[in-house]
């Protein structure tokens, strides 16, 4: 099985905390790192070179559409998945732009993340208009 190598990245640390706890029950995810807003995240991805990001839309300093972008932009980038509340058709469209391969809804977080990383682990292709909602 492939191990996973995931950075997770929220400007709220109960939710980090609660990703984390979340992350460590999914066979094949190694949790390298967590980061607070893009600024981070653009650093940690450098540095820890992750497989999967999952990063907050919305965040101060550096939201996660910016840091889309920017990580899209380095050698070898991650797959990354935006995580938010706001599950619209209008932040779906600003994320797939930047760059972003999937979106999940906070609310369903645990069982999109683990479709996503069965799909991934199976050597599936992530298609961001199937990812869950």
């Amino acid at each position: 099985m492939t191990v996973l190598r995931t950075l997770v990245v929220d400007d709220h640390v109960d939710f980090r905390r609660l990703a984390q706890v979340l992350l460590e029950e999914i066979e094949g995810v190694e949790l390298v790192g967590l980061g607070a807003d893009g600024e981070e995240a653009i650093h940690l991805c450098e540095e820890l070179r992750p497989d999967l990001l999952l990063m907050d839309l919305s965040m101060p300093r550096m939201g996660g559409i910016q840091a889309t972008r920017l990580i899209k932009a380095q050698d070898d980038a991650p797959l990354i998945a935006i995580v938010s509340i706001y599950d619209d058709s209008e932040h779906r469209a600003h994320a797939s732009r930047a760059g972003a391969d999937a979106f999940i809804n906070k609310a369903d977080f645990l069982g999109s993340v683990a479709r996503l990383i069965d799909n991934l682990q199976e050597g599936g292709n992530v298609h961001f208009a199937n990812s869950a909602a």
